[in-house]
Order: C-alpha cells, then sequence, then structure tokens
C-alpha cells in the first residue's frame, strides 16, 4: 500500500530505473520500484516511523522520499547513493532524508529489502562507516510504508 503524498515529482520510468540500477550493479526491490513509479519520491503526509535502539529517540521522521530525475539535486536517489559510495557497504541505498542529513536506507546485504535508518553524525566526521549508527526500523519496504504514522512534531 502506497502512502498517500503531499508532494511528488515529475514521474519516473521503468528505463530511468534499470538506468539507476545498472550504472550502480544492484537491483531495487519490486515494491520500491513500484513507489517510485507512483510518486517518484516525495513528501508523505504519513512520515514518522518507529525506530528500533536509538539513544536518543524511538520515533524517527522521513521528511523527503528521494526520486529519480527530481528538481532537486540533493533529493535525487542517485546524489546520497553516489555521495557515499566507497564509504558505506556496498547495497545500502539511502532513500528517504530526514532534514537533518541522515536517511533512511534500502539495506540489499543479505538479498532482502530491509529498512533502516542511518544516524550518520560519526561518518560525517570521520568518514567511517560502524554497523552501530545503522538502526532496524523493518524487515521490508513495504512493512515500512506500512509503519508510517503522522508527524508528532
Amino acid at each position: 500500500m502506497l502512502p498517500k503524498m503531499r508532494k511528488t515529482n515529475p514521474p519516473t520510468t521503468h528505463a530511468a530505473i534499470e538506468r539507476f540500477e545498472t550504472d550502480r550493479g544492484i537491483a531495487l526491490p519490486s515494491h520500491y520500484k513500484e513507489f517510485l513509479l507512483a510518486t517518484n519520491g516525495g513528501i508523505s503526509e504519513l512520515s514518522a516511523f518507529p525506530l528500533q535502539g536509538h539513544p536518543r529517540a524511538q520515533i524517527w521522521v522521513a521528511e523527503v522520499f528521494c526520486g529519480i530525475g527530481v528538481p532537486e539535486p540533493t533529493e535525487e536517489l542517485a546524489y546520497g547513493y553516489d555521495l557515499y559510495a566507497g564509504g558505506i557497504p556496498p547495497g545500502i541505498v539511502p532513500i528517504a532524508e530526514d532534514g537533518m542529513a541522515n536517511y533512511v536506507c534500502l539495506d540489499l546485504r543479505k538479498g532482502t529489502d530491509r529498512v533502516a535508518f542511518w544516524d550518520h553524525r560519526h561518518f560525517w566526521g570521520t568518514g567511517e562507516w560502524r554497523e552501530s549508527d545503522f538502526y532496524h526500523v523493518a524487515d521490508s519496504f513495504e512493512e515500512f510504508l506500512a509503519s508510517l504514522r503522522p508527524n508528532p512534531y
């Protein structure tokens, strides 16, 4: 089930998604591709999600979902992926931003579409990836979308 969006981006295409995957040697999960085709990212009416194990919060907010070929360069799916390529493990795909330069990510490393929150403050200062800065959110992208709630802040 797709969330209702307050703002969407211009549509993307199957070809654009395939180009993103081919250029980066990854395969995005089908539910995420359906999300991109339906919304191409943007701002969801439901943006808060439960966050497990984070020391500062049990709820976090995805301010904006990234898209492909979008007007705002920092909201481009390739921007976050390419910016951190080589610094983060292969298979981590930043898909949404929290407004404070942290990301909600797909974790494709084990052949799943697990969703995690990357608190990248340590990485920003050091360039060092730490698995301890990666917090479980959902076992799949579909589960992540179902967990979204109104922003309590």
